[in-house]
């Protein structure tokens, strides 16, 4: 699937397309066709301060210099995960703008107040955000080991949630970060994962998609639910649960930012700014 957008495209949340300064009311800017996009996406996704996702994510793990690859794998492997959930939230971002704009054009204002079309490829794309973002957390675990283990120390960790438990010489204040992080973010994270992996997959048996009005336009709803860690479809809430395109533009935002902090810590950052070629 290969979506072209004006330069002057900006998408809302729900899949809302519009062009130039207009913006539906209340809604958040998830990703526009202004700012530089870079290879690969097909839109510059935006932070809540509309600032580029893309731009951000592409300068992790940006060494200074000529460098053993092998030196920095671990920190290329995690922006590879960071670049890798981008690319799903923006093929994820591309179906909904394109499932909204047919339903626009078949229904135009006026002619009805809901309704609800299915497509399995957003499924397929929820599903694979969700694995991407998860492995973010699990490089992390391995950066921070590489940097902060203690010498001699053997095993590493065997998951991300091990961290904060046995932190060895990370910094306190990264640790509290670390564990807010996971309280936050990665816990309920992990758990949809794990349920699209080993048990249900977080829909209700069907692949619907929600229409509904947002001011004069469409947008398109798809909810998970909120109790993936019930691992089956029997039990899940989806009236209480988050809308997906919205929680996944979040999880994406606050990963970018989990992973600047780590690179900033001075440790790391000394690490990137001096590259070993002796």
């Amino acid at each position: 699937m290969s979506e072209a957008y004006s330069s002057k495209t900006n998408i809302y949340e729900h899949g809302i397309a519009v062009e130039d300064d207009e913006y539906p009311k209340s809604l958040a800017l998830i990703a526009t066709a202004k700012l530089p996009i870079y290879s690969g996406y097909s839109l510059s996704i935006v932070d809540f301060n509309e600032q580029s996702l893309n731009e951000r994510a592409v300068h992790l793990a940006d060494v200074k210099g000529s460098c053993y690859l092998a030196d920095y794998y671990e920190e290329h492997d995690l922006r590879y995960c960071v670049l890798a959930t981008l690319y799903h939230l923006n093929r994820l971002i591309d179906l909904y703008v394109r499932l909204t704009q047919i339903f626009e054009r078949k229904h135009p204002l006026g002619t009805a107040t809901r309704g609800n079309t299915g497509d399995p490829r957003i499924f397929y794309e929820i599903d694979a955000f969700l694995g991407a973002s998860r492995r973010v957390y699990e490089s992390i675990k391995d950066v921070l080991w590489k940097h902060y283990h203690y010498p001699g120390a053997t095993g590493k960790w065997n998951s991300f949630r091990k961290v904060v438990k046995s932190p060895h010489n990370i910094p306190p204040l990264l640790v509290t970060e670390l564990d807010k992080s996971w309280k936050a973010f990665g816990k309920k994270l992990a758990d949809y994962r794990n349920c699209v992996a080993h048990y249900d997959p977080l829909n209700d048996g069907e692949t619907t998609c929600w229409m509904n009005w947002h001011g004069d336009r469409w947008g398109m709803t798809v909810k998970l639910p909120a109790n993936p860690h019930e691992q089956s479809r029997s039990a899940f809430d989806f009236d209480s649960g988050p809308e997906a395109l919205s929680y996944c533009h979040s999880v994406a935002c606050h990963l970018v930012e989990l992973c600047e902090s780590i690179e900033a810590q001075m440790k790391v950052a000394s690490y990137l700014a001096n590259p070993r070629m002796d």
